[in-house]
């Protein structure tokens, strides 16, 4: 199973009457890619999917598979295939004949649809179970029944719809691992749509973080987590604190910046000057609790809002002056020598060489609460 399964987004608008579901989307997914599009919902992400596939045609710009163009195209002749949220198996039908279905419309002889079926039940490791009804089988083995379904057409890209979202948290995490081993075996590129940010880190080769119809950021899972372009993507995927704040001067390589709310800062002076506004984050766990200590940079006070308890490490939440919130990941180590409770007052501090500056993000950012 392989082929040609570049993805190329060229100037792409989707617009409902009055209302741009996307707009101005350029984006390039390469051959044998794993690419989740990533965002909350109403972000677009659907909308990219199923013109993609065909479901939808865009109002403006292009959309190229294999370096051919596919708007007019139907489904069928786009060399996709789509694995839906649900996965609609027919109940009457056995696993190994749901599985072969898609070929048989197509005139594929008994034998041959057979065989083939029974190759791809392997692969997913269902084999075992091919005679056997969709009511006989769990939401892990159904949805990998749906999963040997859309490859049997042999695509070049698979398209997936949130195809996590309807099972537990253990089948989530074995379905995540089943998903990788199959992209890498196959080779084909896998287009995944998630509002989950664990399982777009775990999965992507490729994250495309999308915001009210527009691309926030698109780079590897590393990039994204590690250095977030703007700060609706440090915001969505969490694991960091943003500041804002404008220099009150510069002095010996370091900025010192005003928070708005009595906090000061000193973060690396880099191209700012005073009177500069600058945003600005600070990874979650390179905060940390002072105990004590007065003098130390960076030290912002607040009031223990909650506690989080994870195993080898604790989440501190701190309401800070104003109400913003800020979180601390402390090593269960650190935290247990000295621990604080809910409602006590601290401080969390971190070094200016762990600041990582950022562009502010435009437009509404469709944030609900707070990221995990």
């Amino acid at each position: 199973m392989s082929g040609r399964g570049e993805v190329v987004l060229e100037g792409v608008t989707k617009r409902f009457g009055a209302t741009a579901a996307v707009e101005d989307i350029n984006l390039v997914i390469p051959d044998g890619c794993y690419c989740c599009l990533l965002g909350p919902s109403g972000c677009g992400k659907t909308t990219i999917l199923r013109m993609i596939a065909g479901h939808e045609t865009p109002t403006a710009g292009h959309v190229r598979i294999g370096g051919k163009a596919v708007e007019g195209l139907p489904p069928v002749q786009r060399g996709t295939s789509m694995m839906f949220q649900s996965y609609a198996l027919f109940p009457h039908l056995s696993v190994l004949d749901n599985v072969g279905f898609s070929l048989k419309m197509r005139g594929v002889g008994k034998s041959e649809r057979r065989d083939k079926a029974m190759d791809i039940l392997r692969r997913v490791q269902l084999d075992h179970l091919a005679e056997r009804m969709p009511a006989q089988l769990s939401g892990g083995q159904q949805q990998r029944v749906a999963l040997a379904r859309s490859l049997i057409t042999n695509p070049k890209v698979l398209l997936l719809d949130e195809p996590l979202s309807a099972l537990d948290e253990y089948l989530r995490l074995q379905m995540r691992e089943e998903l990788k081993r199959l992209q890498v075996e196959i080779g084909i590129s896998f287009i995944h749509v998630t509002h989950t940010q664990p399982e777009a880190l775990a999965l992507a080769d490729l994250i495309v973080v999308m915001n009210t119809g527009r691309i926030e950021q698109a780079a590897s899972a590393r990039e994204i987590y590690d250095s977030p372009r703007t700060t609706y993507v440090a915001e969505f995927m969490g694991g960091w604190n943003v500041f804002r704040g404008k220099v009150e001067g510069v002095e010996n390589g370091l900025a010192l910046v005003d928070g708005g709310s009595g906090e000061r800062y000193r973060v690396p002076a880099g191209k700012l000057a005073r009177g500069n506004e600058t945003d600005f984050g600070v990874r979650r766990d390179r905060v940390h609790l002072l105990n004590g200590q007065t003098g130390m940079q960076n030290a912002v006070s607040g009031q223990v809002h909650a506690l989080e308890y994870q195993g080898n490490w604790v989440k501190v939440s701190i309401t800070r002056a104003g109400g913003a919130r800020l979180v601390a990941v402390i090593e269960d180590k650190e935290f247990f020598a000295r621990p604080v409770k809910v409602g006590d007052q601290v401080q969390a501090t971190f070094v200016p060489d762990v600041v990582h500056f950022m562009e502010r993000a435009t437009g509404t950012q469709n944030l609900i609460g707070e990221p995990a």
